[in-house]
This record gives structure tokens, C-alpha cells and sequence, in this order.
């Protein structure tokens, strides 16, 4: 049997899907519900939060507890169940394609360990808001849980091919300064590089131009303050919006939905 995308046995509590990642934690069906052996279409990383978890596949032998996390590539066999009832997990699945390009694929199963077991741990901390506040956050979890994960299993003088730290210290600055102009040439003469190789690390290690992540980063900000309660004019002009009508525009293409009517929704009485 192969389950499709995003399909696990158990019930979701929560699901948010990021820049090509399905993040979700369910709840695991009855230890009685029998289990055929299945292999899945996805690779995906489970993170045990409640219950003994058991798995067949090679290199999951030993029950997993909360804390502990499994990787599993694409099309690995396994038949796997939760011991008695209560048992829960978060699942970050990503497509067997996505899997092959960042070098995640082959092997087998395997219990992850040191910096990317820590990375894995943090997402399963984040929350899964509906309202993509927090999507940014679980996107940067998950690249670098796959980064971390592909670190790991190689060979120790290939190590170290992780987000650079001044690509991430750049990642940072654009988003603590979200409502400034982003000027290209700047941020790169701050880290020391040409723009254009800024701009080739930012695709390579987030999928997205620099202005694109800050954008996101500027929508993110804004659409929190409208739940705090600050007017559309406010916002519009103190993130750096040409206008009111601009900032509409950006707004409902990012969260399908005017910035009124995002405001509505969490407004209490």
C-alpha cells in the first residue's frame, strides 16, 4: 500500500503547509486498528510527543518516546502503531522530489540525533496557526531541520553545508527591519559579498529573492498588529506602505483577504 501526500493513519489536529512543506500534528488511531505494511509517496520527519511509538522500518527497531525523532525517506516499508491509546506525533512531510534535491532521499530510516533531533524539537514547538502568523518561523524550522538532517549523515568532510551564517544573519536583519527599504547593495556590503551572490544564497537556502522574504516578513508584522488591534491606516504607514491601497493590495495576496476583514475576525467584545 502507498499513502499519498500528506496521508498518515490518525487524525489531524492541526495543519499548516509552508514553501512546499505540510507540517501537522495528529493524533495516532486505536492501538487495535490494524495497520497494513505501507510505504509513503512523501519523506517525512516524526517527532513523538505523546506515547510508545514502534516502527518496522530498519533503524527504528527500539520503541520511540516523546523527544525522540524519525526520518523516514521516501518509499520506505514499514508497519508502525502506537502502544496502548493517547499516542500523539507532528509530521513534516515533504514530496519525494523535494527530498532528492536536498540530498534526503536515500538510505533508510534512521533516528536523528544531536542538531537536527534539536531542530526537529523546536517545530514541534511552534504553533500551527490558522492565521499564517507564525509561517515564516515554521518555514525557517523546517529548511533548517533539512539542512541539519542532510549535515548529519554525511560524510564528516562534507559537513558544514548548512545556511552560512551570514546568510542567516542577513535572513535576521531583513526581518527585524522589515519596515525599512531594503537596499540590496547595503545588506550585501554589510556581510561582506557581491549583491548578486546575496541574492544566489537567498534562493539557494530559502527558495526566495531577498525583497520577497522581507515582504513576507513586512505582511507577517503587519497583520499581527491587526489583531492587536492598531487601524489599517496605521499599519499601512508605519511598516512603510506607499499607502493604504498598496498595502491592501499586497495584503489580500498573501492572506486572501482585505486587511478590514483579517482585522474582523479577531475582534472581541
Amino acid at each position: 500500500m502507498r499513502l499519498k501526500h500528506t496521508q498518515f493513519y490518525g487524525s489531524f489536529d492541526a495543519r499548516c503547509d509552508v514553501a512546499g512543506f505540510s507540517v501537522a500534528r495528529l493524533c495516532a488511531q486505536s492501538a487495535e486498528h490494524p495497520v497494513a505494511p505501507h510505504e509513503h509517496e512523501d519523506g517525512h520527519f516524526i517527532v513523538v510527543l505523546e506515547g510508545r511509538y514502534r516502527s518496522s522500518a530498519r533503524g527504528a527497531h527500539l520503541p520511540l518516546v516523546p523527544g525522540d525523532v524519525l526520518w523516514n525517506p521516501p518509499g520506505t516499508r514499514h508497519v508502525d502503531t502506537f502502544h496502548g491509546s493517547g499516542g500523539r506525533f507532528l509530521a513534516l512531510s515533504i514530496t519525494g522530489s523535494r527530498a532528492q534535491a536536498l540530498g534526503l532521499a536515500e538510505g533508510g530510516a534512521r533516528r536523528l540525533q544531536g542538531e537536527s533531533r534539536h531542530d526537529a524539537l523546536q517545530l514541534s514547538r511552534q504553533p500551527l496557526t490558522p492565521d499564517l502568523g507564525g509561517l515564516l518561523m515554521v518555514e525557517e524550522l523546517a529548511n533548517r531541520l533539512c539542512e541539519s538532517t542532510r549535515a548529519d549523515q554525511a560524510p564528516a568532510e562534507d559537513r558544514g553545508i548548512g545556511t552560512p551564517a551570514w546568510v542567516r544573519r542577513c535572513m535576521e536583519q531583513l526581518v527585524d527591519d522589515c519596515d525599512q527599504a531594503l537596499r540590496l547593495d547595503v545588506l550585501a556590503r554589510s556581510a561582506g559579498v557581491h549583491p548578486g551572490s546575496l541574492a544566489r544564497a537567498f534562493r539557494r537556502h530559502y527558495g526566495i529573492a531577498p525583497g520577497q522574504l522581507q515582504r513576507r516578513a513586512q505582511l507577517n508584522r503587519a497583520a499581527h498588529r491587526l489583531r492587536q488591534g492598531q487601524s489599517v491606516v496605521e499599519v499601512a504607514a508605519d511598516l512603510g506602505f506607499a499607502d493604504q491601497s498598496h498595502f491592501t493590495r499586497l495584503f489580500r495576496m498573501e492572506y486572501r483577504c482585505t486587511p478590514a476583514a483579517w482585522q474582523k475576525r479577531f475582534k472581541t467584545f
